[in-house]
């Protein structure tokens, strides 16, 4: 498994009082993962018109999103997972940004891992991507912090 990331200096431009280190979320994420078949994954952070723009191309929704994931091939395994701060930021402002940040890496990769979850669902708590995402993301903050 090879984790790049790409775009590092855009979050914290959105955000400059982003505290956790790239260096930890790459440990993070390779101590989380690495029990996983994820094959090689880039995380890219773009701008809110990029992300929009991925979503229209491949989604047909014309509106920004927080988080998109792509299985670019399948031998080797690589993929990308798009991030928008801009788009994180404006709906988690300072109190849970950073947070945020590693849900949606997590989020992003569990998608890519065949993981899926309904749109519009109710009782989120529930339902067992998101039972995941939680529990992992517990493990990224001991990490991390």
């Amino acid at each position: 498994m090879q984790l790049n990331i790409f775009n590092k200096e855009f979050v914290q431009k959105v955000e400059p009082t982003f505290n956790l280190s790239f260096d930890d979320i790459y440990d993070g994420y390779l101590k989380i993962f690495n029990r996983y078949d994820t094959g090689d994954i880039n995380i890219v952070f773009v701008t809110r018109e990029r992300i929009e723009e991925l979503n229209s191309k491949y989604r047909n929704i014309g509106a920004p999103t927080d988080v998109l994931s792509f299985n670019i091939s399948d031998t080797p395994k690589i993929s990308e997972i798009y991030i928008s701060p801009e788009y994180v930021y404006d709906s988690f402002q300072e109190d849970s940004f950073e947070e945020e940040m590693l849900r949606l890496i997590i989020h992003g990769t569990l998608h890519l891992l065949g993981y899926s979850h309904k749109e519009h669902l109710k009782k989120i708590s529930e339902e067992e991507m998101f039972v995941l995402q939680e529990k992992l993301l517990l493990r990224y903050k001991k990490i991390c912090s």
